[in-house]
């Protein structure tokens, strides 16, 4: 199997690991001596708000991924040079970003460093039924299979689910012989929800393949998860820096996390709450707990 489709793999897969933290707010306990219960439930709800804005920073590593393939961006200079035409005269490409329009320069296979420009335009579903509007612009440094390869990333008025993101999103891919491996960090991020409230990001994150190494069957693939990030409200103050202190392990064959734990310190005002958030186990489902002092919430991850 070919690395840059190990890597693809694994992109999807870091995908459902941040839906997954995605906590329902509406399915936590009562309360007891962890902090008052405003304070308990906001900061589960900001905890719950990280992990979606990391899930949305995340879905710029699968485009970047998709855009960055030798195959795809092969096909988008072949359209661009109009190699291959598509009766339209534009530059959209084949398959998976055929909803939008890919501009490359140097409009070539050989030069680095390449500007890439995927532009969704006023909006439009591509094939993952993922709504985008705006546009990307990624910068990348040498071909992204090639250990060492760093994209990084560039927002206009882009949006993701009506998720508005900007900043600057960085990837580098580490993958060896040892297994599929990069990191991802957020810098000066920032993110506006539909409803119009907005938060302040930044991140990092590790993505190291510790199973299934060599293998083409995909169902022994394991991986394991590392990194932090923090997220402020800018409305009303608040802010939580959350770390992955027990590595989380997703295997292919569980759509969830099935072990692994994230603690977090949660500020507002003077109210300062420290608490995790636990995977369970290793057994496969979807259940976590939440834990505040003596506040104990469990939950059922999306």
């Amino acid at each position: 199997m070919k690395m840059n489709k190990i890597i693809v793999r694994a992109t999807m897969i870091v995908s459902v690991i941040t839906a997954v933290l995605m906590i329902n707010a509406c399915k936590k306990s009562s309360s007891s001596n962890g902090g008052t219960p405003a304070d308990n439930n906001g900061a589960a709800s900001l905890s719950a708000n990280g992990a979606s804005t990391d899930n949305a920073f995340d879905d710029v590593l699968n485009v970047s991924i998709q855009t960055n393939q030798d195959h795809s961006l092969n096909s988008f200079i072949e359209h661009q040079n109009g190699t291959i035409t598509n009766g339209a005269g534009t530059t959209q490409p084949l398959g998976f970003f055929y909803c939008a329009n890919v501009t490359v320069t140097p409009a070539d296979t050989t030069t680095y460093p390449k500007t890439i420009v995927v532009d969704f335009g006023t909006g439009c579903s591509s094939a993952d039924n993922i709504t985008r509007s705006g546009s990307i612009t990624y910068t990348l440094s040498e071909r992204f299979r090639n250990p060492g390869a760093i994209i990084s990333a560039t927002f206009s008025n882009y949006k993701v689910n009506g998720y508005q993101l900007g900043g600057t999103y960085t990837l580098t891919n580490q993958t060896s012989l040892s297994g599929v491996a990069y990191t991802s960090s957020v810098s000066n991020g920032s993110i506006v929800y539909p409803n119009d409230s907005s938060y302040t990001f930044s991140g990092t994150k590790t993505v190291t393949q510790t199973a299934g190494i060599g293998s083409t069957d995909l169902s022994t693939y394991v991986f394991s998860v590392t990194g932090n990030y923090t997220i402020s409200n800018t409305n009303n103050g608040a802010s939580l820096s959350a770390k992955v202190t027990t590595p989380l392990v997703k295997q292919e064959t569980c759509p969830n996390i099935v072990s692994g734990i994230e603690s977090f310190t949660y500020k507002k005002g003077s109210a300062s709450l420290s608490g995790t958030l636990d995977f369970g186990g290793g057994t496969c489902d979807a259940l976590a707990t939440v834990t505040i002092g003596a506040f104990t919430s469990s939950v059922t991850l999306h």
